[in-house]
């Protein structure tokens, strides 16, 4: 009877729930973790875009007669490739306005049309909020 148990090959029922077990258990653990590291990459990226545009509105400002411009002009060669980033204002993360920009001094400043006076309180890189003053 001991060697009919011995030749047998295969897993138990109890090993193979102890394996899926500890399987799940890991996949608690690694589907949270990956899922918080990809939302803040996405973070560091939209800040990483806002900060392009600050230093490419700088670089852009020296030839610029008008003095305000829009992110969109920007978007050259010579100046920045913002590919597939779309950037939104004040109203709400997924609105996408037209965003216009003044540099005086080397101090970058977004405002909501061309003629005004306030600028944008909140300023938003792919739904990422990149800019908050309060006055």
């Amino acid at each position: 009877m001991t060697n009919v148990l011995k030749s047998r090959k295969g897993v138990t029922l109890v090993e193979l729930l102890a394996v899926v077990v500890i399987l799940g258990i890991i996949a608690a653990i690694a589907v949270p973790t990956i899922g918080g590291l990809i939302s803040r990459q996405q973070r560091n990226a939209d800040k990483a875009t806002y900060n392009q545009i600050v230093e490419a509105a700088k670089l852009y400002a020296v030839d610029d007669e008008d003095g305000i411009f829009t992110v969109e002009v920007l978007e050259t060669d010579d100046f920045i490739d913002l590919k597939s980033n779309k950037v939104g204002m004040t109203a709400g993360k997924d609105e996408k306005k037209l965003i216009y920009i003044k540099v005086v001094d080397g101090v970058v400043t977004f405002y909501p049309d061309a003629d005004a006076e306030t600028a944008l309180e909140k300023l938003y890189v792919n739904s990422t909020q990149v800019l908050e003053t309060s006055e």
